[in-house]
């Protein structure tokens, strides 16, 4: 898999960004998969998909305040600023942003 880099995001894998931690920092992160779902969006966190009520209460609950969001280049930015914006509403004060492009 490439990974593609775009000014203003820390991108990589999940292992890649939670060796970026510095040490005594918690590793624990929320990290989500955004697809495009036919003419909707689809979040899926630990193999289980997940609406946006769902997101915030997990967001609200997790001991992190950091998440991944991973996404394709085919993913709509409403889908990927849509899960954004919830896990910042949940009060996740750190969210990085990766894109895989699978060619």
């Amino acid at each position: 898999m490439k990974k593609t880099i775009m000014p203003g995001f820390l991108f990589g894998s999940a292992a890649l960004l939670t060796s970026c931690l510095r040490e005594g920092q918690d590793a624990a992160q929320l990290v989500l998969n955004v697809k495009r779902d036919g003419g909707g969006c689809r979040v899926m966190l630990q193999g289980e998909r997940v609406t946006s009520e769902r997101l915030m209460e997990i967001g609200r609950q997790a001991k992190t305040r950091r998440a991944i969001v991973l996404h394709d280049k085919e993913t709509p930015y409403k889908c990927i600023g849509g899960a954004v914006f919830t896990l910042q509403r949940a009060g996740i004060n750190r969210v990085d942003v990766a894109v895989w492009d699978e060619s």
